[in-house]
């Protein structure tokens, strides 16, 4: 029942915001020299248009004319990049007493060395994800030798 009241719920929102004949012209500004001006009208009002802020973070002023129903969104992405040849951790990897037997599965021990080498006196995480070659499965008993 609740699925049928939701979908009744949409259906009269979207009726109540629908017009056959839309057009709004969204404007972001700044105080930078910047400006982007959007227009949704019924042939893209379904189409993602997008585009990056100069200067985060920063003001900007929306401005939206016309009639109809538009959605905005802001996403803020970061990442910090490490100087080059300045990298947080070290890892090595080595495999181990690999055998082959003719009647009998391959196996060999996969050996992951890794050292935080930042300048500060510990790093808040690591996670290190190991990918198995396809048809290999870890030894249970292997994993929990992991530290």
């Amino acid at each position: 029942q609740d699925t049928v009241i939701a979908l009744q719920a949409l259906a009269a929102y979207g009726e109540a915001t629908y017009k056959s004949a839309t057009q709004n012209r969204v404007k972001i500004t700044s105080k930078k020299p910047f400006e982007k001006v959007f227009v949704v009208n019924n042939e893209n009002r379904l189409l993602l248009q997008q585009t990056p802020l100069p200067e985060v973070p920063g003001k900007y002023s929306l401005t939206v004319n016309g009639s109809g129903c538009i959605f905005m969104q802001t996403t803020l992405r970061y990442n910090i990049h490490l100087p080059k040849g300045a990298f947080g951790f070290l890892l090595s990897v080595e495999t181990s007493n690999a055998s082959c037997p003719p009647d009998g599965p391959a196996k060999f021990d996969i050996v992951l060395t890794s050292s935080y080498t930042g300048k500060r006196s510990s790093s808040n995480m690591l996670i290190i994800d190991v990918k198995m070659l396809s048809g290999f499965v870890p030894v249970k008993s292997s994993l929990d030798k992991v530290n």
